[in-house]
């Protein structure tokens, strides 16, 4: 039984993790908090324990002879060979189990990153029996967990967008600090404009500093992706990270020019000493 235990354990611990997790993220009450992480915990390690049977009694035998199937199923025979494939469903036990209770949410990542993780786990515990450790089987159990959860955080779920908003943070000097939000308090779309204009503009930046009456507006769709256009033809840049946009209006165009907004992105309107800049953030919407 240790083997059906320390899977059924494993992937029971870091599928209590990830919903714990989510649950402190959401700020979720701690009764909605408490029947979120019992179901899904055992969910996991009642899959986990059937896949570890399915594989030890019917997927292990299949592609060895008598003789060979007789080794596959020996539990004292510590080899990847024959324990790969409880791995691989233990893995994918601990991203099915929070993957049912966030109702089929990024199901390619539960899975795929759920199974990659297990096995990353396998290949850990057992690297570290041939290593010249003398087949400690408790630090390769311990290593196995560390680097199975380490993979399950990293490729299963991410912090979900919705939990963050998008704001307007003004870099120049005479009103540094001054921030707006983007989003709307009902989520839908919305957009807000930058320039001088002394009226009806969500964010008020000085002419002198080479802004135009209506500059740029910063808009978020109801899908929560953030894009930046151009409104004036005076100079106006997206600065990031080994990358520069020109988003002066072309008046032969259309419709202005827009990129995509990421966060930490640098919107820069007007030339030389005549220059303003804003940076878009994506902040904790608690912090807002």
């Amino acid at each position: 039984m240790d083997g059906v235990l320390l899977l059924g354990v494993m992937a029971g611990t870091i599928s209590f993790a990830s919903i714990a997790g989510e649950a402190a993220l959401r700020r979720r009450s701690v009764f909605q908090s408490s029947w979120r992480i019992i179901v899904a915990t055992a969910l996991t390690v009642g899959l986990a324990m059937v896949g570890y049977w399915l594989w030890e009694q019917v997927f292990n035998r299949l592609p060895y002879s008598d003789q060979a199937a007789l080794d596959a199923v020996d539990p004292t025979l510590v080899s990847l060979r024959y324990r790969i494939g409880v791995f691989f469903f233990g893995g994918l036990a601990s991203g099915l189990g929070p993957l049912i209770l966030r109702k089929g949410a990024g199901w390619i990542n539960h899975l795929a990153g759920g199974a990659a993780a297990g096995m990353m786990g396998g290949v850990t515990w057992h690297w570290l029996n041939f290593q010249n450790h003398g087949s400690d089987l408790f630090w390769a159990g311990a290593a196995m967990g560390l680097v199975w959860g380490f993979f399950h955080g990293l490729l299963v779920w991410g912090v979900p967008d919705e939990l963050y908003a998008g704001w307007i943070r003004v870099l120049s000097w005479n009103r540094y600090g001054r921030r707006i939000p983007v989003d709307a308090l009902d989520g839908a779309a919305n957009e807000r404009f930058v320039g001088h204009f002394t009226r009806g503009l969500d964010m008020f930046l000085a002419a002198d500093d080479g802004v135009a009456e209506m500059h740029v507006s910063i808009a978020v769709d109801e899908n929560q992706k953030y894009a930046v256009r151009g409104l004036s033809l005076a100079p106006t840049r997206v600065r990031r990270f080994l990358e520069q946009i020109e988003l002066r209006y072309d008046a032969r165009r259309p419709a202005p020019l827009e990129t995509q907004l990421k966060s930490g992105d640098y919107i820069e309107m007007g030339e030389g000493q005549n220059k303003a800049a804003v940076e878009f953030i994506m902040l904790p919407k608690e912090e807002s």
